[in-house]
């Protein structure tokens, strides 16, 4: 029996991935993670999906939260990705999905922006290198969209005596075609990009988001082979040089909740430690729990009023924190802005890079 189809098999309908799914909660539970894995046996088979069941496949950010409680360890995202693989491949893919893809591969952004303006974020405050083989991968987010974030980090990285490079011709990492199954054309963009970087004599790279330093540590070693050089999480190294002594913040005295980041929520203490070391208390947004922001892996562009209400419950919890919201995801940070805008909501939100350049100049 298909290994996929068997995991489906021992659903036991608990109901426990209903609970944790935000589009289950703002769509009614019409859009659950199991009425999504439900579809693999009529895919599978070749029956035509109507229209709200490729709906329901697309709907989905792939957090992970439903992977996390299920208590039966059906691999809920994987389940999706193989969908979305055999859907592409039929052409019944969102016409948005297709075009995102598109975008990443022939012009290395989702949005196709103009590359020549990728590393216009870089400015005379800042001090970089050209053949030093430390390297900073901004990521699409930041380079276009929240280029503080990008001179934030090296400005830190300088305070501490790191002077890193930038990469002449970075790209998206690719994510979105992971997420959007299609993995034919990740592993030639994988062994490409890898390529590149190698031949740069780069020997580690610093993200700053967590999607590209998921990618470029993990995925990649899967899709074409493990990298020649190292990847390091831009929070991680500065939790580090705090300990080291090499990063001294000042207290700010603040009360902050936190925006977790799902790509990376086995290392959600790290962000915190960084702030307890800035003297700020740290909030739970929701209790501890997995709060998927809406938007990644194609839920945004592709059903915009389902994203924003999930961004919501986001920001109507801010409410109850005076000092604002700390952010480490940039996706995150530019999607949640977004949404505040069309629905005319103040929001206060930082990036935890911005806070503790604060606390330390």
């Amino acid at each position: 029996m298909d290994e996929d189809l068997l995991a489906v098999s021992y659903c036991i309908d608990c109901g426990k991935c209903y609970d944790v799914c935000h589009i289950a909660k703002v769509t009614d539970n019409k859009y659950t993670p199991r009425s999504k894995i439900m579809l693999l046996q009529k895919l599978i088979d070749g029956d035509e999906l109507d229209q709200d069941e490729v709906d329901d496949v697309y709907l989905s950010t792939r957090c992970g939260a439903c992977d996390d409680v299920c208590p039966m360890n059906i691999p809920i995202t994987d389940i999706i990705q193989r969908e979305r693989t055999i859907l592409a491949e039929q052409g019944k893919e969102p016409a948005r999905t297709s075009q995102i893809c598109k975008n990443i591969i022939e012009a290395g952004s989702p949005g196709r922006k103009d590359a020549t303006l990728r590393n216009s974020w870089i400015n005379d405050e800042i001090e970089l290198s050209e053949t030093s083989d430390v390297a900073y991968m901004t990521g699409c987010w930041i380079a276009f969209a929240h280029q503080d974030i990008a001179r934030s980090t090296i400005k830190l990285l300088n305070k501490a005596g790191i002077t890193p490079r930038a990469i002449p011709e970075e790209k998206c990492c690719g994510l979105f075609l992971i997420d959007n199954g299609h993995m034919e054309e990740a592993k030639e963009y994988a062994k490409e990009y890898v390529e590149y970087l190698e031949s740069l004599g780069i020997k580690k790279i610093i993200a700053s988001c967590p999607g590209c330093y998921i990618v470029l540590k993990e995925e990649y070693a899967r899709l074409f082979r493990e990298p020649k050089f190292e990847v390091v999480y831009s929070l991680e190294l500065f939790r580090d040089l705090i300990q080291e002594g090499k990063l001294v913040p000042k207290a700010l005295d603040r009360k902050v909740a936190i925006r977790d980041a799902c790509a990376i929520l086995e290392m959600s203490d790290i962000p915190r430690e960084i702030l307890r070391s800035m003297q700020v208390e740290v909030k739970e947004m929701f209790g501890g729990k997995h709060g998927c922001c809406g938007g990644p892996a194609g839920v945004k562009p592709n059903f915009p009023e389902i994203s924003s209400k999930v961004g919501m419950i986001t920001i109507e919890k801010t409410k109850d924190y005076p000092d604002g919201v700390v952010s480490y995801c940039p996706f995150c940070y530019h999607h949640l802005e977004d949404v505040c805008r069309q629905e005319g909501k103040e929001f206060r939100i930082k990036d935890i890079t911005g806070l503790l350049l604060e606390s330390v100049l």
